[in-house]
Protein backbone atom coordinates (compact mmCIF):
# COMPACT_ATOMS: atom_id res chain seq x y z
CA UNK A 1 0.00 0.00 0.00
CA UNK A 2 1.65 3.30 -0.79
CA UNK A 3 -0.14 7.03 -1.74
CA UNK A 4 1.15 6.45 -5.58
CA UNK A 5 1.07 3.27 -7.43
CA UNK A 6 4.64 3.19 -7.81
CA UNK A 7 7.40 1.16 -5.89
CA UNK A 8 10.64 2.76 -4.60
CA UNK A 9 14.44 1.14 -5.75
CA UNK A 10 17.01 2.80 -5.34
CA UNK A 11 20.14 3.61 -7.75
CA UNK A 12 23.62 3.46 -6.26
CA UNK A 13 25.90 6.77 -6.80
CA UNK A 14 29.50 6.53 -7.15
CA UNK A 15 30.68 7.32 -3.79
CA UNK A 16 34.57 6.87 -2.69
CA UNK A 17 34.33 3.99 -0.67
CA UNK A 18 37.35 5.41 1.76
CA UNK A 19 35.19 8.90 2.42
CA UNK A 20 31.74 6.73 2.87
CA UNK A 21 33.74 4.88 5.17
CA UNK A 22 35.37 6.77 7.31
CA UNK A 23 32.34 8.78 7.53
CA UNK A 24 29.60 6.02 8.46
CA UNK A 25 31.01 5.91 12.08
CA UNK A 26 29.87 9.89 12.38
CA UNK A 27 27.09 9.96 10.78
CA UNK A 28 25.48 6.43 12.72
CA UNK A 29 26.05 8.81 15.91
CA UNK A 30 24.47 11.43 14.50
CA UNK A 31 21.48 8.88 13.10
CA UNK A 32 21.32 7.60 16.67
CA UNK A 33 21.49 10.95 18.54
CA UNK A 34 18.55 11.89 16.36
CA UNK A 35 16.36 8.52 16.96
CA UNK A 36 16.76 9.52 20.27
CA UNK A 37 15.27 12.85 19.41
CA UNK A 38 12.47 10.94 17.86
CA UNK A 39 11.68 8.93 20.99
CA UNK A 40 11.72 11.88 23.03
CA UNK A 41 9.35 13.54 20.84
CA UNK A 42 7.25 10.33 20.74
CA UNK A 43 7.11 10.52 24.51
CA UNK A 44 5.80 13.54 24.58
CA UNK A 45 3.13 13.30 22.50
CA UNK A 46 1.87 10.81 25.01
CA UNK A 47 1.72 12.78 27.51
CA UNK A 48 -1.56 14.71 25.83
CA UNK A 49 -2.98 17.67 23.59
CA UNK A 50 -2.30 20.74 24.27
CA UNK A 51 -3.15 23.49 21.97
CA UNK A 52 -0.18 25.78 20.06
CA UNK A 53 -0.18 28.35 18.30
CA UNK A 54 0.74 29.39 14.74
CA UNK A 55 4.63 29.54 14.33
CA UNK A 56 6.53 31.91 13.47
CA UNK A 57 8.86 32.11 9.60
CA UNK A 58 12.08 31.22 11.88
CA UNK A 59 13.50 27.90 12.22
CA UNK A 60 14.63 27.93 15.74
CA UNK A 61 11.96 26.64 17.82
CA UNK A 62 10.33 28.57 20.11
CA UNK A 63 8.93 28.55 23.69
CA UNK A 64 5.79 28.02 23.14
CA UNK A 65 6.66 25.50 20.51
CA UNK A 66 8.61 23.73 23.37
CA UNK A 67 6.45 23.05 25.45
CA UNK A 68 3.68 21.76 22.54
CA UNK A 69 3.93 18.09 23.29
CA UNK A 70 3.10 17.51 19.67
CA UNK A 71 5.37 20.52 18.45
CA UNK A 72 8.08 21.19 16.23
CA UNK A 73 11.13 18.89 15.95
CA UNK A 74 14.26 19.59 13.94
CA UNK A 75 13.59 19.45 10.05
CA UNK A 76 17.21 19.33 9.57
CA UNK A 77 17.61 16.02 11.72
CA UNK A 78 19.04 12.77 10.22
CA UNK A 79 17.09 10.04 9.00
CA UNK A 80 18.55 6.67 8.51
CA UNK A 81 17.09 6.68 4.90
CA UNK A 82 19.56 9.22 4.23
CA UNK A 83 22.35 6.54 4.59
CA UNK A 84 20.92 4.90 1.78
CA UNK A 85 23.58 4.11 -0.87
CA UNK A 86 21.66 6.19 -3.03
CA UNK A 87 22.16 9.46 -1.05
CA UNK A 88 25.05 8.81 1.19
CA UNK A 89 26.95 11.04 -0.56
CA UNK A 90 24.57 14.21 -0.62
CA UNK A 91 24.26 12.98 2.98
CA UNK A 92 27.87 13.75 3.19
CA UNK A 93 27.98 17.00 1.37
CA UNK A 94 25.11 18.41 2.91
CA UNK A 95 25.90 17.41 6.36
CA UNK A 96 29.65 18.27 6.03
CA UNK A 97 30.73 21.17 3.51
CA UNK A 98 28.72 23.58 4.32
CA UNK A 99 26.94 26.49 2.31
CA UNK A 100 28.46 26.38 -1.52
CA UNK A 101 27.46 29.54 -2.33
CA UNK A 102 25.00 31.23 -5.30
CA UNK A 103 26.51 29.49 -8.34
CA UNK A 104 26.91 26.00 -6.72
CA UNK A 105 23.20 26.14 -5.41
CA UNK A 106 21.40 27.33 -8.60
CA UNK A 107 23.61 24.76 -10.76
CA UNK A 108 22.38 21.78 -8.32
CA UNK A 109 18.24 23.26 -8.51
CA UNK A 110 18.53 23.60 -12.34
CA UNK A 111 19.95 19.88 -12.26
CA UNK A 112 17.40 18.87 -9.95
CA UNK A 113 14.62 20.72 -11.91
CA UNK A 114 15.33 19.22 -14.98
CA UNK A 115 15.70 15.51 -13.34
CA UNK A 116 12.54 15.91 -11.75
CA UNK A 117 10.61 17.05 -15.25
CA UNK A 118 12.32 13.62 -16.39
CA UNK A 119 11.22 11.67 -13.99
CA UNK A 120 7.36 13.29 -14.88
CA UNK A 121 7.51 12.15 -18.25
CA UNK A 122 8.34 8.84 -17.27
CA UNK A 123 5.33 8.50 -14.71
CA UNK A 124 3.02 9.99 -17.56
CA UNK A 125 4.50 7.54 -20.32
CA UNK A 126 4.38 4.57 -17.84
CA UNK A 127 1.75 4.97 -14.91
CA UNK A 128 2.70 1.71 -13.60
CA UNK A 129 6.40 1.61 -13.78
CA UNK A 130 9.61 2.28 -11.62
CA UNK A 131 12.15 3.26 -13.78
CA UNK A 132 10.74 6.99 -12.48
CA UNK A 133 12.04 6.19 -8.66
CA UNK A 134 15.70 6.20 -9.01
CA UNK A 135 15.45 9.78 -11.07
CA UNK A 136 13.56 11.17 -8.36
CA UNK A 137 15.64 10.47 -5.95
CA UNK A 138 18.85 12.09 -7.55
CA UNK A 139 16.72 15.27 -8.16
CA UNK A 140 15.91 15.38 -4.59
CA UNK A 141 19.54 15.32 -3.78
CA UNK A 142 20.36 17.69 -6.10
CA UNK A 143 17.33 20.20 -4.48
CA UNK A 144 18.88 18.79 -1.16
CA UNK A 145 22.17 20.59 -2.17
CA UNK A 146 20.92 23.83 -3.42
CA UNK A 147 19.14 24.33 -0.12
CA UNK A 148 21.55 23.77 2.03
CA UNK A 149 24.53 25.84 -0.20
CA UNK A 150 22.35 29.00 -0.19
CA UNK A 151 19.81 29.26 2.91
CA UNK A 152 17.56 31.50 3.68
CA UNK A 153 16.93 32.16 0.12
CA UNK A 154 14.16 31.94 -1.96
CA UNK A 155 16.20 29.39 -4.16
CA UNK A 156 15.94 27.33 -1.03
CA UNK A 157 12.39 27.92 -0.46
CA UNK A 158 12.10 26.21 -3.99
CA UNK A 159 14.52 24.00 -3.48
CA UNK A 160 12.91 22.39 -0.43
CA UNK A 161 9.58 21.99 -2.38
CA UNK A 162 10.80 20.85 -4.81
CA UNK A 163 13.18 18.32 -2.66
CA UNK A 164 9.39 17.34 -0.87
CA UNK A 165 7.80 16.51 -3.87
CA UNK A 166 10.78 14.48 -5.45
CA UNK A 167 10.90 12.15 -2.29
CA UNK A 168 7.27 11.85 -1.96
CA UNK A 169 6.76 10.92 -5.62
CA UNK A 170 9.71 8.49 -5.17
CA UNK A 171 7.74 6.72 -2.44
CA UNK A 172 9.58 8.14 0.58
CA UNK A 173 7.46 9.79 2.62
CA UNK A 174 9.25 10.02 5.88
CA UNK A 175 11.85 12.09 3.90
CA UNK A 176 9.44 13.68 1.91
CA UNK A 177 7.44 14.69 5.35
CA UNK A 178 10.86 16.33 6.57
CA UNK A 179 11.60 18.46 3.58
CA UNK A 180 8.55 19.54 3.79
CA UNK A 181 8.17 20.21 7.80
CA UNK A 182 11.62 22.69 6.79
CA UNK A 183 9.73 24.33 3.94
CA UNK A 184 6.44 25.15 6.33
CA UNK A 185 9.20 26.04 9.37
CA UNK A 186 11.38 28.53 7.75
CA UNK A 187 8.59 30.00 5.25
CA UNK A 188 5.62 30.12 6.85
CA UNK A 189 3.94 32.10 4.17
CA UNK A 190 5.65 29.78 0.91
CA UNK A 191 3.67 29.94 -2.03
CA UNK A 192 3.74 26.48 -2.07
CA UNK A 193 2.27 26.50 2.06
CA UNK A 194 -1.41 24.60 0.73
CA UNK A 195 0.63 22.44 -1.62
CA UNK A 196 3.13 21.09 1.47
CA UNK A 197 0.17 20.78 3.65
CA UNK A 198 -1.58 18.71 1.08
CA UNK A 199 1.20 16.18 0.97
CA UNK A 200 1.88 15.92 4.78
CA UNK A 201 -2.42 15.75 5.18
CA UNK A 202 -2.12 12.48 2.79
CA UNK A 203 1.00 11.22 4.26
CA UNK A 204 -0.39 11.08 7.46
CA UNK A 205 -3.46 9.38 6.28
CA UNK A 206 -1.49 7.00 4.46
CA UNK A 207 0.19 6.13 8.08
CA UNK A 208 -2.85 5.62 10.49
CA UNK A 209 -4.16 3.76 7.63
CA UNK A 210 -1.42 1.25 7.71
CA UNK A 211 -1.31 0.95 11.61
CA UNK A 212 -5.20 0.51 11.56
CA UNK A 213 -4.08 -2.62 9.11
CA UNK A 214 -2.16 -3.69 11.63
CA UNK A 215 1.40 -2.71 10.13
CA UNK A 216 4.22 -4.03 11.89
CA UNK A 217 8.20 -2.51 12.50
CA UNK A 218 9.83 -2.15 9.35
CA UNK A 219 13.64 -0.39 9.24
CA UNK A 220 13.98 -0.82 5.61
CA UNK A 221 10.73 0.80 4.29
CA UNK A 222 11.41 4.35 3.43
CA UNK A 223 7.72 4.90 3.29
CA UNK A 224 7.16 5.33 6.87
CA UNK A 225 8.49 5.95 10.32
CA UNK A 226 10.55 3.82 11.94
CA UNK A 227 8.94 4.26 15.23
CA UNK A 228 5.66 5.10 16.13
CA UNK A 229 3.92 4.97 13.27
CA UNK A 230 0.69 6.83 14.17
CA UNK A 231 2.03 8.94 16.63
CA UNK A 232 3.94 10.45 13.45
CA UNK A 233 0.65 10.88 11.52
CA UNK A 234 -0.89 12.43 14.97
CA UNK A 235 2.11 14.89 14.89
CA UNK A 236 1.58 15.75 11.63
CA UNK A 237 -1.93 16.59 11.71
CA UNK A 238 -1.83 18.48 14.77
CA UNK A 239 1.32 20.78 13.08
CA UNK A 240 -1.23 21.55 10.07
CA UNK A 241 -3.98 23.02 12.07
CA UNK A 242 -1.38 24.40 14.03
CA UNK A 243 1.01 26.27 11.17
CA UNK A 244 -1.94 27.08 9.22
CA UNK A 245 -4.86 27.63 10.99
CA UNK A 246 -6.80 29.43 8.75
CA UNK A 247 -5.91 26.90 5.92
CA UNK A 248 -7.99 24.58 3.82
CA UNK A 249 -6.77 22.00 5.68
CA UNK A 250 -7.03 22.85 8.89
CA UNK A 251 -10.52 21.50 10.07
CA UNK A 252 -9.87 18.59 8.15
CA UNK A 253 -6.82 17.52 9.98
CA UNK A 254 -8.14 18.42 12.98
CA UNK A 255 -11.47 16.11 12.72
CA UNK A 256 -8.62 13.35 11.13
CA UNK A 257 -6.53 14.00 14.66
CA UNK A 258 -9.54 13.18 16.69
CA UNK A 259 -10.41 10.13 15.18
CA UNK A 260 -7.14 8.95 15.36
CA UNK A 261 -6.84 9.45 18.97
CA UNK A 262 -9.87 7.43 19.16
CA UNK A 263 -8.89 5.14 17.58
CA UNK A 264 -6.18 5.13 20.13
CA UNK A 265 -8.43 4.53 22.60
CA UNK A 266 -7.43 7.83 23.87
CA UNK A 267 -10.67 9.23 24.34
CA UNK A 268 -10.27 12.02 26.55
CA UNK A 269 -7.45 13.52 23.13
CA UNK A 270 -10.13 13.02 21.07
CA UNK A 271 -12.89 14.79 23.31
CA UNK A 272 -10.48 17.94 23.39
CA UNK A 273 -9.54 17.77 19.64
CA UNK A 274 -13.48 17.29 18.45
CA UNK A 275 -14.03 20.14 20.59
CA UNK A 276 -11.39 22.42 19.58
CA UNK A 277 -13.05 22.17 16.22
CA UNK A 278 -16.60 22.59 16.95
CA UNK A 279 -15.40 26.10 18.80
CA UNK A 280 -12.83 27.13 16.14
CA UNK A 281 -13.89 26.18 12.58
CA UNK A 282 -18.05 26.65 13.21
CA UNK A 283 -18.42 26.15 9.65
CA UNK A 284 -16.72 23.08 8.81
CA UNK A 285 -18.38 20.90 6.95
CA UNK A 286 -17.40 17.97 9.60
CA UNK A 287 -19.39 19.77 12.74
CA UNK A 288 -22.49 17.39 13.10
CA UNK A 289 -20.03 14.33 12.57
CA UNK A 290 -17.20 15.73 15.12
CA UNK A 291 -20.39 17.11 17.70
CA UNK A 292 -21.26 13.22 17.86
CA UNK A 293 -17.99 11.74 17.82
CA UNK A 294 -17.00 14.09 20.65
CA UNK A 295 -20.03 13.25 22.46
CA UNK A 296 -19.02 9.54 22.19
CA UNK A 297 -15.53 10.15 23.20
CA UNK A 298 -16.57 11.88 26.26
CA UNK A 299 -19.00 9.03 27.52
CA UNK A 300 -16.21 6.80 26.78
CA UNK A 301 -13.96 8.61 28.68
CA UNK A 302 -15.98 8.71 31.59
CA UNK A 303 -14.18 6.20 33.86
CA UNK A 304 -17.09 5.57 36.89
CA UNK A 305 -18.86 6.65 40.06
CA UNK A 306 -15.30 6.82 42.01
CA UNK A 307 -13.93 9.38 39.07
CA UNK A 308 -14.39 12.90 37.71
CA UNK A 309 -18.16 13.57 36.40
CA UNK A 310 -17.18 16.49 34.31
CA UNK A 311 -17.06 14.24 30.76
CA UNK A 312 -20.47 13.32 31.91
CA UNK A 313 -22.06 17.14 32.22
CA UNK A 314 -20.30 18.08 29.18
CA UNK A 315 -21.67 15.37 27.19
CA UNK A 316 -25.16 15.93 28.11
CA UNK A 317 -24.89 19.68 27.81
CA UNK A 318 -23.41 18.44 24.29
CA UNK A 319 -26.40 16.55 23.54
CA UNK A 320 -28.94 19.22 23.90
CA UNK A 321 -26.55 21.40 22.03
CA UNK A 322 -26.80 18.81 18.91
CA UNK A 323 -30.43 18.80 19.36
CA UNK A 324 -30.90 22.01 19.07
CA UNK A 325 -28.22 23.02 16.50
CA UNK A 326 -28.62 20.42 14.01
CA UNK A 327 -32.49 19.33 14.34
CA UNK A 328 -32.60 17.48 10.68
CA UNK A 329 -29.59 15.32 11.73
CA UNK A 330 -30.52 14.77 14.72
CA UNK A 331 -34.16 13.50 13.77
CA UNK A 332 -32.09 10.86 12.02
CA UNK A 333 -29.95 9.85 14.72
CA UNK A 334 -32.25 10.14 17.26
CA UNK A 335 -32.52 6.14 18.42
CA UNK A 336 -29.00 6.99 18.89
CA UNK A 337 -29.19 9.82 20.66
CA UNK A 338 -31.87 8.68 22.70
CA UNK A 339 -29.24 5.88 24.08
CA UNK A 340 -26.25 8.50 24.66
CA UNK A 341 -29.18 10.37 26.70
CA UNK A 342 -30.33 7.37 28.87
CA UNK A 343 -26.69 6.14 29.10
CA UNK A 344 -25.60 9.69 30.87
CA UNK A 345 -28.72 10.10 32.87
CA UNK A 346 -28.07 6.13 34.50
CA UNK A 347 -24.27 6.68 35.25
CA UNK A 348 -25.10 10.62 36.79
CA UNK A 349 -28.08 9.38 38.91
CA UNK A 350 -25.51 6.18 39.68
CA UNK A 351 -23.16 8.79 41.10
CA UNK A 352 -25.46 10.31 43.19
CA UNK A 353 -26.78 6.73 44.61
CA UNK A 354 -23.43 5.15 45.33
CA UNK A 355 -22.82 8.63 47.98
CA UNK A 356 -26.20 7.86 49.40
CA UNK A 357 -25.26 4.02 50.01
CA UNK A 358 -22.13 5.79 51.50
CA UNK A 359 -23.55 7.63 53.65
CA UNK A 360 -26.30 4.89 54.60
CA UNK A 361 -23.73 2.89 55.31
CA UNK A 362 -21.78 4.96 58.17
CA UNK A 363 -25.13 5.74 59.76
CA UNK A 364 -25.47 9.30 58.43
CA UNK A 365 -29.29 8.35 57.23
CA UNK A 366 -30.19 11.93 56.96
CA UNK A 367 -27.26 12.79 54.32
CA UNK A 368 -28.43 9.23 52.78
CA UNK A 369 -31.74 10.49 52.42
CA UNK A 370 -30.64 13.62 50.86
CA UNK A 371 -28.83 12.06 47.75
CA UNK A 372 -31.16 9.61 47.04
CA UNK A 373 -34.09 12.37 46.90
CA UNK A 374 -31.56 14.41 44.00
CA UNK A 375 -31.20 11.26 42.44
CA UNK A 376 -35.07 10.73 42.56
CA UNK A 377 -35.84 14.29 41.58
CA UNK A 378 -32.95 14.93 39.12
CA UNK A 379 -32.77 11.65 37.03
CA UNK A 380 -36.54 10.48 37.13
CA UNK A 381 -36.04 8.05 34.18
CA UNK A 382 -33.33 7.13 35.58
CA UNK A 383 -32.83 3.05 35.96
CA UNK A 384 -33.00 3.31 39.97
CA UNK A 385 -35.87 5.07 40.04
CA UNK A 386 -38.28 2.35 41.33
CA UNK A 387 -35.63 1.09 44.33
CA UNK A 388 -34.80 4.80 45.19
CA UNK A 389 -38.49 5.46 46.91
CA UNK A 390 -37.70 1.85 49.02
CA UNK A 391 -34.45 3.77 50.20
CA UNK A 392 -35.59 6.11 51.23
CA UNK A 393 -38.50 5.33 53.11
CA UNK A 394 -35.30 2.97 55.11
CA UNK A 395 -33.46 5.92 55.38
CA UNK A 396 -36.17 7.87 56.66
CA UNK A 397 -37.17 5.28 59.59
CA UNK A 398 -33.71 5.59 60.88
CA UNK A 399 -31.76 7.88 63.32
CA UNK A 400 -30.60 10.28 61.38
CA UNK A 401 -27.08 10.25 62.13
CA UNK A 402 -24.98 7.57 64.34
CA UNK A 403 -24.78 7.32 67.86
CA UNK A 404 -21.48 8.72 69.22
CA UNK A 405 -18.80 5.84 70.02
CA UNK A 406 -18.64 5.24 73.82
CA UNK A 407 -21.72 6.88 74.32
CA UNK A 408 -21.59 5.29 77.91
CA UNK A 409 -18.04 6.54 78.93
CA UNK A 410 -20.12 10.15 78.80
CA UNK A 411 -22.55 9.47 81.25
CA UNK A 412 -20.34 7.55 83.44
CA UNK A 413 -17.94 11.02 82.85
CA UNK A 414 -19.97 13.64 82.32
CA UNK A 415 -18.35 17.00 81.05
CA UNK A 416 -16.67 19.04 84.04
CA UNK A 417 -17.98 22.40 85.15
CA UNK A 418 -16.86 25.39 83.08
CA UNK A 419 -13.77 27.01 85.02
CA UNK A 420 -14.42 30.39 85.92
CA UNK A 421 -13.23 33.76 84.59
CA UNK A 422 -9.81 35.33 86.69
CA UNK A 423 -11.99 38.79 86.67
CA UNK A 424 -15.44 38.15 88.05
CA UNK A 425 -17.90 39.07 86.35
CA UNK A 426 -19.58 42.31 87.41
CA UNK A 427 -16.92 43.35 89.34
CA UNK A 428 -14.74 45.60 87.13
CA UNK A 429 -11.68 45.19 85.56
CA UNK A 430 -9.60 45.00 88.59
CA UNK A 431 -11.68 42.82 91.11
CA UNK A 432 -9.76 39.61 91.17
CA UNK A 433 -11.23 36.18 92.19
CA UNK A 434 -9.47 34.55 95.30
Amino acid sequence: MQLSNHKSSAGCPRVSRWIALSLFTSLSFSLLSGCATLQKGVDKIENGLLKGKKRSSSSVVSEEDSLDPMGARSHRRLLWDDLSPSQLSTTIKTRFSGQSGKSSAQQSLATGKQLFDRATEMITSNPDGTEHVPVFIEAANHFRAASSGLPDSSLAEDAMFFEGESFFFADRYVQANRAFEGLVADYSGSRYLDRAEQRRYSIALFWLKLKKNGASFALNDPKRPKFSLAGEARRILHRIRIDDPTGKLADDATFALGTAYMDANRFEEAADTFAYLRKDYPGSEFQFKSQMLELESLLKAYKGPDYDGTPLAKAEKLRKQIAAQFPNEASQNQDILAQQGSLIINQLAQRDVEVGQYYERRGENRAAKLYYEKAQSDFSDSVFTNELAQRIETVASLPPVPKPPAEWIQKVFPDAKPEKSIIAAGGGAGTILR
